[in-house]
């Protein structure tokens, strides 16, 4: 195994994602985008893992299909980002506008992945605009006396933008063994945990009146 922090930490999430997107999958409404939120970032996470854990060091083409997949799983994420942010913001009022913006995102993003670079700086500047808007549309919940599980998701995704500025600094913990990758995907276990967590406040303030 070539980087095992990495490669764990990244499996241990997508397992933690999937269980998010199998329990969230029957529900109905806003729960089923956050299971496609949830199975997108576990598919990103497990993909990435096998390609931390065996293909990093290759230049086969095995290996870049596999970081590519990578990519679009992170893609796929993005998407709901928006779809769920434009669900959230005014009970859905913008949610056409979201999905014609989800959609022109993703087509770029994949344009850029396929054609222009497989750097993993693509990914992350892909993943800041939904990312601010999702954050957006839940403070904008908060303010309209929203259940406090709104709080969970709003602390989620402000511990996701600290874990990816974490990483792109290079932070690690060499005394539990853990790279800036390896720390980053803990982050994003707390981070993913917390917006689970928000998930039945969105439902109850997307059925409240407006």
């Amino acid at each position: 195994m070539l980087e095992p922090d990495v490669t764990l930490t990244d499996i241990g999430l997508a397992l933690l994602c999937f269980g998010f997107a199998l329990a969230l999958s029957a529900r109905g409404g806003i729960a089923v985008d956050f299971a496609l939120l949830f199975a997108a970032l576990g598919l990103a996470s497990l993909l990435g893992g096998i390609w931390h854990g065996w293909f990093s060091e290759g230049q086969t083409a095995l290996a870049a299909r596999l970081w590519l997949s990578t990519m679009l799983a992170i893609g796929l994420a993005n998407t709901m980002l928006w779809l769920i942010a434009g669900d959230m913001l005014a009970a859905g009022r913008f949610a056409g506008v979201f999905r014609w913006i989800a959609g022109g995102q993703l087509v770029a993003y994949v344009y850029a992945a396929l054609f222009l670079t497989r750097s993993f700086l693509l990914p992350s500047a892909a993943s800041l605009p939904p990312t601010v808007a999702l954050l957006l549309a839940f403070a904008l919940a908060a303010s309209t006396q929203a259940p406090l599980g709104i709080w969970a998701g709003i602390a989620g995704i402000v511990v996701a933008i600290l874990g990816a500025v974490l990483q792109r600094a290079h932070v690690g913990l060499l005394a539990l063994r853990l790279s800036h990758n390896g720390v980053y995907h803990v982050v994003q276990a707390l981070a993913f945990g917390l917006l689970f967590l928000s998930v039945p406040a969105v439902e109850r303030f997307l059925a409240a009146p407006h």
